[in-house]
């Protein structure tokens, strides 16, 4: 499933669940790892996250996603 065109891509709660773990443990290696999972998820990231990732309230894993792998560039 493709996150272009008619279709969304949601990742996995599990997926979504580790991501947040480790974030909130500080895990990079495991995060950078999760974090290439996440690129086309759309599902929105909690509230909580978004400001520790300083970012917009209601943004996506993708976005998160995508600041973490930038973040360890």
């Amino acid at each position: 499933m493709s996150a272009i065109g008619q279709w969304a891509a949601c990742a996995s709660p599990v997926l979504r669940d580790q991501f947040l773990n480790a974030l909130d443990g500080s895990d990079h290696a495991l995060l950078r790892d999760l974090a290439t999972h996440l690129q086309t998820c759309t599902n929105t990231l909690p509230s909580a996250t978004c400001l520790l990732l300083g970012l917009p309230q209601g943004s996506t894993y993708a976005v998160g996603a995508l600041a973490v792998i930038k973040r360890q560039s």
